[in-house]
Parts: C-alpha cells; sequence; structure tokens
C-alpha cells in the first residue's frame, strides 16, 4: 500500500502535510534554517498602533517574524475566544450523552493503543487522506460535519493534490479534552474564552520576550496579557490572575 510507506508508527506528527510528487531533498532554505510559519488570514485585522504597544509590553523584537507571529497569536485567540463565548447560546445535549461520548473516546483509544502492539495492526490509525475533500482542512478553513464520501473513496483515496497523514489516536484524545471542556455549568464559556486568550498570549509572550512569564504581579508578561485581551475581545479584562495561574501551571506539569 502506497499510503504506507510514508507512516513512521508513533513517531508520526498529529497531521503531516506534503504535496503528491514532490522530491524536494530538504525542507530547508538555503540558509540552513527552517521556513517559518506563514501568517493566518482568519479575516481578522488589528491596527498597527496596537501591535506596536504589544511589541513593546513584551520586550520583543520588531521584525518580520515576530509581527507575524503575534498577529497569529491575537488570530487564533479570537477564533477561539469566539468560539467558547459562542457556546452560551448554543444547545447542549443531555449530561448523560455527553458522558456516554467521553467514555466511549476513552475507550476507543485505550483499545488503538493496545492493538498497535500487534505487528499486523501497528498501523491501524495512521490515515492518508487528500486535503481539502472534507477530512482535512489547513488553517482556519471550515468543515462540513457530515461529508458526502463514501466508503470506497476513503479506502482508496484520490491523491491528486495535497494530502496529510494524521495520527488518529491524539485526535481521540484531543476530541475528549474538547468534550470534557464543553460540559461546564453556566459561565463557564465566558471563563475558557479567558483562558484560551492567556494561553495564546503566553505562547507568544514565551517564544519572543526576554523575560520569563510568572505569576508574579510585577512580571511584565501581566501587562501584556491584560492589552493582549483587550486587543483580542474589545473589552477591558477584569480579573485574569486565575486564568494566568492555570495556564502557567499547565506549562510547568507538561499538559
Amino acid at each position: 500500500m502506497a499510503a504506507r510507506s510514508r507512516i513512521v508508527p508513533m513517531k508520526v506528527p498529529t497531521v503531516v502535510m506534503m504535496r503528491k510528487k514532490t522530491a524536494r531533498p530538504t525542507a530547508k532554505k538555503a540558509s540552513g534554517k527552517a521556513p517559518q510559519p506563514s501568517l493566518i488570514h482568519a479575516g481578522y485585522t488589528y491596527p498597527k498602533q496596537c501591535i506596536y504597544e504589544l511589541l513593546e509590553l513584551a520586550g520583543a523584537e520588531n521584525s518580520a517574524q515576530s509581527r507575524r507571529d503575534l498577529l497569529n497569536a491575537l488570530q487564533l485567540a479570537q477564533m477561539s475566544y469566539e468560539d467558547e463565548v459562542g457556546t452560551s447560546s448554543r444547545q447542549r445535549p443531555p449530561s448523560k450523552q455527553i458522558e456516554q461520548f467521553e467514555k466511549s473516546l476513552e475507550k476507543t483509544g485505550a483499545l488503538l493503543r493496545h492493538i498497535r502492539r500487534y505487528d499486523d495492526f501497528r498501523n491501524v490509525g495512521f490515515v492518508t487522506q487528500q486535503i481539502g475533500r472534507g477530512v482535512v482542512a489547513v488553517g482556519p478553513e471550515e468543515l462540513p460535519r457530515n461529508p458526502s464520501i463514501s466508503d470506497q473513496e476513503l479506502v482508496f483515496p484520490k491523491f491528486d493534490g495535497r494530502v496529510a497523514t494524521m495520527n488518529i489516536e491524539p485526535l481521540l484524545r484531543a476530541t475528549l479534552l474538547a468534550a470534557r471542556k464543553r460540559r461546564r455549568g453556566r459561565g463557564g464559556p465566558k471563563n475558557l474564552g479567558k483562558e484560551s486568550v492567556v494561553f495564546y498570549a503566553e505562547q507568544y509572550f514565551r517564544r519572543h520576550s526576554p523575560k520569563e512569564p510568572s505569576t508574579n504581579p510585577t512580571n511584565p508578561f501581566h501587562p501584556f496579557v491584560d492589552r493582549f485581551y483587550e486587543v483580542v475581545t474589545k473589552t477591558e479584562p477584569r480579573g485574569l490572575d486565575r486564568q494566568i495561574r492555570k495556564v502557567l501551571a499547565a506549562r510547568r506539569s507538561g499538559q
């Protein structure tokens, strides 16, 4: 099977994108440095003055890479925040159904890890599909909830464009974590929306600031995350300390 030759068991990233029949000798530029991620185009724009303020608060360089990473962080944070806040107005399935769904995901993940110990099934859960057919998308591109793809097309996909190889096991865990986050009480979406903004602010700050973020109120991360939150939500930050502690604690524990 042609797709199997691209699979490296247990070391395959969650999603690996490639083009069909491209035999480039290296993925690095002539300078020897790995290519940088491109700018996300999610339809959000931010005033230049806000970008300069955030760069200054973080103590980051005013370089093309730093500005691009900041714009990506802002857009990812805004997409996540709007999605979380929007859940408060949506219908929710019964709690018993959510619990059954979570248990099913846990059981499937455990069975998948166990069955991969056998040679004949070691590659089960490594799936290669074409990008843009309703299975895999790039960036913020929308995916259909119920794509009309036949079983035969899934077993024998046509690779006439870019394809992606996916490791289903971490995707099952990601789905389980997302379901657990949805199972929460009143006011949860707002708090989780705050946490998502702090998460992306922390990612940028850790990468580009000369200072290490901490829970100390005098740390420059705090005014940075406050301004970051203002730019994303168009509202004043109120009580982000709990979200800051949670995000930094998760970072320390490796979650």
